[in-house]
């Protein structure tokens, strides 16, 4: 299971990112390190056969023997800190150096003993030549230097072998200069580098699991945060937030994460709300049939069992349910109007409209009504303005039902106010003198079914104003409604020239 951890997973990743990288860097340190050492002392060497080639060109007698034999070897002792062979020309060993051998005067293959004690305390190899030398003897009789790695068998372990040519004044090969030793120095270094490499590695190795578990914890903690407000979202608690505040892609997705939960939260809002308007549409559709229907099956009961048998009591009856009929005609048909505007099935059809003659039009309709409860309509409408590109049928219908509800609303004898003004846009406005709206209820009149009188004394279904709403914004308008209790409502309704 812990396997299956992010923290477990970037530790372990961190701790072979650093384990790999000092290994590879290691490995080519002591490679650059061992080839570093190993050009050093083909240097040290070649520099040192050169002295030897010198000074044995000066001292190589005619006939092919040294002088003074026994201070050169210990000469060479000194200065080689190497196996030393010197060749003749023919390849055969004058001199070399080891343990308990020393010089051969005689001339081809024939070599004699060295002098008791010379090169007593050297531990280089003493013998026949290795044959590894041969190919450098080779080069070297060719006048050229050369320089030879190979592994030995008496040594166990790579050898380095030096060869360099001995000129005579006429600058010809007179001989050769061998010089042979192990690279145990090298090996030890890299031995000792490779200890320290092993010992720099565990440490490295502690450190980095430690600082691994120190970031992978501290990079899962926002994480595991982010986890758990999924998880109370995902129960439905919309109100959870992660509280994350880095400036970085693991804030960014924290951030993004309480957007989420924000933006839910509210479509949560809207969802409830829209539940509560469904059932209060249902409520209210049923209470608004509910009553007329009532009225009607009262009254055919009545005729039907003959209760009823006066003429004129029949009349008055029938009349009533005619009049309930109606009432229940005009519901449907508003609530089939707003469902279809809600949904957008109704086509706009916008033409130039002269306004002028469209409030004239909807005042000389409106005026039988309000001839009923002697409200006179005062126009102040301007002739000379320019058309408005709008709906004249859908527009016609907006007007009608703010001036409808102000002639309903407002008290006999008063004035309702029509005028259009130009600004910015036209601005058509219908006041009136009634008795105004509560201040606490003007944000919920453009809902559907919402009356501000809650009698059966109201004529109308409460679905007026929530038409309007839709056909303003059909018509890419504004509305705005102010009204103040005793003195009346003022309705504003705004087109753009462009709509």
């Amino acid at each position: 299971m812990f396997k299956k951890n992010i923290a477990f997973k970037l530790t372990t990743g961190f701790v072979l990112i650093v384990l790999i990288s000092m290994l590879t860097l290691g490995l080519i340190f002591i490679q650059v390190f061992r080839q570093y050492e190993l050009d050093s002392r083909e240097q040290t060497m070649l520099e040192r056969a050169r002295s030897i080639s010198e000074v044995v060109s000066a001292n190589l007698q005619s006939n092919g023997q040294m002088r003074g034999i026994g201070g050169f070897t210990r000469f060479l002792d000194t200065m080689a800190e190497a196996n030393v062979w010197i060749m003749d020309k023919q390849g055969s060993p004058l001199v070399f150096t080891g343990n308990g051998n020393g010089m051969g005067n005689g001339k081809g293959n024939g070599m004699g003993a060295m002098g008791a004690g010379v090169g007593q305390n050297h531990t280089f190899y003493s013998g026949p030549l290795p044959s590894e030398a041969e190919n450098v003897i080779t080069d070297v009789l060719s006048g050229r230097e050369s320089i030879s790695q190979s592994f030995s068998s008496v040594y166990q372990e790579a050898t380095l072998t030096v060869g360099v040519p001995i000129f005579d004044a006429n600058k010809q090969v007179i001989g050769t200069v061998l010089l042979h030793t192990p690279v145990n120095g090298i090996t030890n270094a890299l031995n000792k580098t490779f200890h320290i490499l092993l010992a720099s590695l565990l440490v490295s190795l502690i450190i980095a699991i430690g600082l691994g578990i120190f970031y992978s914890v501290l990079f899962t903690r926002p994480l595991k945060v982010m986890n758990k407000t999924a998880l109370e979202m995902a129960h439905g608690n919309y109100d959870a937030r992660t509280g994350i505040k880095q400036q970085d892609e693991i804030g960014q997705l924290g951030n993004s994460l309480d957007f989420l939960a924000s933006e839910l939260s509210q479509a949560r809002e809207k969802i409830d709300k829209l539940e509560q308007v469904r059932r209060d549409f249902i409520a209210n559709v049923s209470h608004e049939f509910r009553t007329p229907l009532t009225v009607i099956r009262g009254s055919l009961e009545a005729l039907e069992d003959g209760t009823i048998e006066q003429p004129e009591d029949i009349k008055r009856y029938y009349g009533r349910m005619l009049a309930e009929t109606r009432s229940l005609e005009r519901l449907v048909q508003d609530l089939l109007e707003l469902s279809r505007l809600q949904s957008g099935k109704i086509a706009i059809n916008f033409e130039p409209v002269h306004i002028p003659s469209l409030l004239a039009d909807v005042v000389k309709s409106m005026q039988t009504i309000a001839d009923s409860k002697e409200i006179q309509i005062h126009c102040d409408i301007p002739q000379d303005v320019p058309p408005v590109n709008s709906d004249y049928d859908r527009l016609r219908q907006l007007i009608v039902i703010f001036l409808d509800n102000s002639i309903k609303y407002s008290p006999a004898k008063t004035v309702v106010t029509v005028s259009l003004k130009l600004d910015k846009t036209f601005k058509i406005t219908v006041q009136d003198q009634g008795q105004g709206i509560p201040a606490e209820e003007l944000p919920y009149i453009w809902d559907r079914f919402y009356k501000t009188d809650k009698s059966r004394k109201s004529s109308g279904t409460g679905l007026g104003l929530a038409i309007a709403k839709h056909l303003v914004q059909l018509l890419n308008g504004l509305v705005t409604l102010d009204s103040k209790i005793d003195q009346g409502t003022i309705v504003q309704i705004d087109l753009p020239f462009g709509s």
